[in-house]
Order: structure tokens, then C-alpha cells, then sequence
């Protein structure tokens, strides 16, 4: 059992299994210890078979040279030993997996982050063009505004609402401008409301619309320059309550 090929595959394992723990991958030096006691157990079984082979022919021959002294000198035993079928083979990590993992989400995180500058730099490109410096970043309408903050947004009102804001946040990245809210029922102009916004990056604003409740239909609120170039719009509608 214990011969030059033993010490070569116990040697060789000992080195394996410092490498899995070497590059932080414990859990493969289980497959290197199943395969070396696979490998022992072929091993030890090899040579119980070369030991009966030994055997075996050596009666045969004690009994040759019992029945004849001419014919034991005559032939010769060659006696041959069987090869072990086991060959040991290198085992490979995958050690960048991980790393190709979590290059993989980074690369998303980045698509992400490029396409929403991209919206970004689209919407200011376009208020560009229309010779306006101001950037409309956010306009919602809702039923009320608490610490100036939009409560109780949506698309959709019933006609027991009293009234309706429309909130914005605008960059105005020069001097103080003149902003105006257009408020429009069914494509007509019920009222203009105008203000002006300092330089800032978000300025946060809003205006107030009563509703009647006959006024049911579609609504729409244009936000202004001071050049009269619509910057941002939005669409909402008022239903019949429900008994």
C-alpha cells in the first residue's frame, strides 16, 4: 500500500487542498479527499490481486517442480504486474465567477445611470431649442399641499373635490423669470395664474383651481415661460361621484 505512487498522490493532495484555501474556495478540497480515498481503496485492492496472482502462480509452480525436475527448469515464470487504472487528473477552479457576476450587475447599475442622464439631457436639449432657459422637472395635480409637498395625487377626481393645485419643480439656472399656469376645462381657458420663480435648482411651486361640480370632463394645465413657450403640460379629468 505504501509505495512511491501513494506518496506522489498524498503529496499532490496535500498541494490542492492548499490552494483551496489559498483562494478562498474551502469547499472543493471535498471532491480531492473523496477522490483520494477512491484512489486508496483502488490501490489497496491492486495489490491484494498482485499478492493472489503471486500466490497463485507460485503453487502452480512448486507443483510443476514436484512432478518434474526437467520440465521446472525448462520453463521459466514470468510473473507480471497488474497497472492501476486510476490516473490522477488536475482539477480546475472557476475563481472569477464571481467576479464576472458582479461585473455583470455593475454594468446594468451603469446602463441605467446613462440612460437617465440621457432622458435628462434630452428634455433640457429640447427647452433649448425652444429659447427657453428654465427646465420643468416635475408637474403634478393633486388635492392639497402639506409642508410643500404634493398630497393626494392623481389623474382621475370625482366632482365633490372643492378645489385642485398644480404643483411644479423647475430649474432656473439664470435671474429671476415670470412663469405662468394656463388652467383649461374641455380645451377652453378658465384662468391664468402668474408668479415668478428666483434662481434655483429645484424651485418648488403651485397654483390653486376651484372645481365646480358640474365642471366634469377633461382638464389640462400648461406651465409658461416668460416668452410664452409652453415648458411642460398635464392632463387630468374630473368624473361624476357615485351615490
Amino acid at each position: 500500500m505504501f509505495n512511491t505512487q501513494f506518496f506522489f498522490i498524498t503529496i499532490l493532495l496535500l498541494l490542492f487542498v492548499f490552494g483551496t484555501f489559498y483562494y478562498r474556495v474551502p469547499r472543493t478540497s471535498i471532491p480531492l479527499f473523496l477522490i483520494y480515498i477512491y484512489f486508496v481503496f483502488i490501490s489497496d485492492r491492486s495489490n491484494t490481486i498482485d499478492e493472489i496472482i503471486l500466490n497463485d502462480e507460485s503453487d502452480n509452480y512448486r507443483s510443476k517442480t514436484l512432478s518434474t525436475d526437467k520440465e521446472s527448469k525448462s520453463n521459466d515464470i514470468v510473473v507480471k504486474p497488474i497497472k492501476p487504472t486510476f490516473e490522477p487528473k488536475p482539477l480546475t477552479f472557476d475563481l472569477d465567477n464571481e467576479k464576472v457576476v458582479k461585473n455583470k450587475n455593475l454594468a446594468k447599475k451603469l446602463v441605467k445611470s446613462n440612460q437617465k442622464k440621457k432622458k435628462n439631457n434630452d428634455i433640457e436639449k429640447k427647452i433649448a431649442l425652444s429659447g427657453s432657459e428654465l427646465v420643468l422637472k416635475d408637474i403634478i395635480i393633486c388635492k392639497n399641499i402639506a409642508q410643500r409637498t404634493p398630497v393626494g395625487a392623481d389623474n382621475i377626481f370625482t366632482n365633490n373635490v372643492d378645489s385642485l393645485y398644480c404643483y411644479s419643480r423647475i430649474k432656473n439656472p439664470g435671474e429671476k423669470k415670470e412663469i405662468k399656469h394656463a388652467w383649461y376645462y374641455e380645451n377652453k381657458l378658465m384662468t391664468q395664474v402668474r408668479y415668478n420663480i428666483k434662481k434655483s435648482n429645484t424651485y418648488r411651486s403651485w397654483t390653486k383651481k376651484t372645481i365646480l361640480p358640474s365642471q366634469i370632463g377633461n382638464w389640462r394645465v400648461d406651465i409658461h415661460d416668460d416668452n410664452g413657450t409652453i415648458i411642460g403640460s398635464k392632463n387630468f379629468k374630473i368624473v361624476k361621484i357615485e351615490n
